[in-house]
């Protein structure tokens, strides 16, 4: 064999194994949407429900729950308005058979809280990767495409540059009510800056839960990050013998969404600002040097009202 028909076959195989290897990874991903395909299931039939519109953004939800499954957001064709940024599809899943503190188990029954807070809300689920800072942008601009006016993102971090995206994304909606966690209550109370709280974002309704926030102190410190508004547990002020409390920041973000859209019942869409001052205008007191409001999520229903 010639020196050249060498280096042709040389060349020719090198062309195969290189071919090979495309063939080879279009299969492996394809069995990878595959499965995830078959790991998620179906979003269960329905129509929209009617009713104020909220979107959660955060890592999935079990959207086959039957708390959660009849108050989707649908559109005419009764396809579910929500989004998976993660697997760019329409089903954003996260199953329930998980241990209680993962992130899909405690964003199911960040769902659920809303849902249960203001029991005329349609939910616009959005899953996203929380240490993805163009996801998240992503997911604050979907929001704008929806119904949806209030926006729950129950989720937070130490890295500024996750969330630099995302505050300008909030620039873009000034219409929407953004509803965020203060944090984590040990960090907060340490002086330690949670994002996206610390990014101050005029849109937003920055909240924590009450005990946890108050046991520590936090709001009596000298230069003490903003929150807007502490929230009780459902009918914290209206059980005094039994007062539930929400257990974290990341609950009180649900529980003021679901109170956000309660304080929206029967009324015309007003604008973001104006619903965020109407909605502290209902604190049942008020604590710290700052006079910070506590709100109860149950405060409008007086126990029937809707």
């Amino acid at each position: 064999m010639s020196e050249g028909q060498a280096f042709e076959l040389s060349r020719r195989r090198r062309f195969a194994g290189t071919l090979a290897a495309i063939v080879l990874a279009f299969a492996l991903c394809e069995t990878a949407l595959a499965q995830i395909a078959r790991d998620k299931p179906p979003v269960p039939k329905g129509v929209d429900p009617g009713g104020i519109a909220i979107a959660l953004i955060a890592t999935g939800i079990d959207y086959t729950h039957p708390d959660i499954k009849d108050r989707l957001a649908r559109d005419g064709e009764g396809e579910v308005i929500g989004f998976d940024l993660v697997d760019n599809d329409h089903r954003p899943y996260a199953a329930t058979n998980l241990p209680d503190n993962h992130e899909g188990a405690v964003d199911t029954l960040l769902a659920r809280r809303i849902l249960s807070t203001y029991r005329h809300a349609r939910l616009v689920p959005v899953r996203v990767n929380p240490n993805d800072k163009v996801m998240l942008a992503r997911a604050l601009a979907f929001t704008a495409a929806t119904p949806a006016k209030i926006v729950a993102v129950p989720l937070w971090g130490e890295a500024r540059e996750t969330w630099e995206f995302f505050e300008q994304a909030a620039e873009q909606v000034p219409d929407h009510l953004i509803i965020l966690p203060a944090g984590d209550a040990d960090a907060v109370a340490q002086g330690r800056q949670q994002f996206p709280a610390a990014l101050n974002l005029k849109s937003a309704l920055i909240v924590a839960a009450a005990n946890e926030t108050m046991e520590r102190g936090t709001l009596a410190r000298p230069g003490a990050p903003r929150i807007d508004a502490l929230m009780l547990g459902r009918g914290g002020s209206w059980f005094p013998g039994i007062v539930p409390t929400a257990a974290d920041a990341t609950e009180a973000v649900a529980l003021a969404a679901g109170l956000a859209a309660c304080a929206q019942h029967g009324k015309p869409p007003i604008a973001a600002r104006e619903l965020r001052e109407q909605l502290l205008a209902l604190a049942v007191r008020k604590e710290g040097p700052r006079e910070t409001p506590v709100l109860d999520p149950l405060c409008l229903y007086g126990g029937t009202r809707y």
